[in-house]
């Protein structure tokens, strides 16, 4: 039954789209993803159309995913999070992201927070890369990694007020939350080209196998695969 209640809501939030104002990327832009995959999920589409204009995209990945095979498997955490790391230079080849624009950091998987020393290097990062655009997960992404991700960000950039910043759908599409921000919503949508390089990138991240025989991603809900598989991307301004 929630599945059928969350592809009713991804049903209606597909139609409404109609109407919502198209994201318009600008020169500099940054996506800070809580774990790998997330920046795909969310945001392949973006990082391609903002490319084929000639803007820069850095993108950053906060921790190595290290919990999505937690007592499944013999697998190591240093050899799951490498293996998952070797994934993400996959998914960003596939969508042209160069390997000098992507970023790893050592947040632990499950416990991302403020007070972890990472976050200095968070700060650095930021402060080189020096964005125009910083894109985070949703605030009703359901997963703490996801939400503390977004506050530790928005504490960096406080008083950097002409810093754009917008939140990406992942596990939204999964939660059936209904209080939607229409007004400050905007929608990007992809060219054949540009989706199906983005379902190509997902499925490389989907697709390669642990030793268990599961995804080293973990498995995930095939409503939230299939939602992100949409020809369309949901943005949020925050400001």
């Amino acid at each position: 039954m929630k599945d059928f209640i969350r592809n009713i809501r991804i049903s209606i939030i597909r139609i409404l789209s109609l109407c919502i104002k198209p994201l318009t990327p600008v020169d500099k832009i940054l996506i800070i993803a809580p774990h790998p995959d997330d920046e795909i999920l969310g945001c392949a589409g973006l990082i391609q159309k903002s490319l084929e204009e000639n803007h820069r995209v850095d993108v950053i990945i906060m921790s190595g995913g290290g919990k999505s095979h937690s007592g499944c498997c013999n697998i190591t955490t240093d050899e799951l999070i490498r293996n998952r790391r070797s994934l993400s230079k996959n998914a960003a080849g596939i969508i042209g992201l160069p390997d000098e624009n992507l970023y790893f950091l050592d947040y632990p998987d499950g416990n991302i927070d403020y007070s972890n020393e990472e976050t200095k290097q968070l700060k650095k990062l930021m402060s080189d890369i020096n964005p125009d655009m910083i894109f985070i997960p949703h605030q009703r992404e359901g997963w703490s990694d996801h939400i503390q991700t977004a506050e530790i960000v928005k504490k960096l950039v406080t008083g950097k007020e002409s810093v754009k910043i917008y939140e990406y759908c992942v596990w939204f599409w999964y939660y059936n939350y209904w209080h939607i921000d229409w007004g400050n919503a905007r929608i990007l949508k992809m060219d054949k080209e540009q989706h199906l390089k983005k379902i190509s990138a997902i499925d490389a991240y989907i697709k390669p196998l642990a030793p268990c025989g599961k995804p080293y991603s973990g498995v995930l809900p095939k409503v939230l695969i299939k939602a992100n598989k949409w020809n369309r991307e949901l943005y949020f301004k925050v400001r």
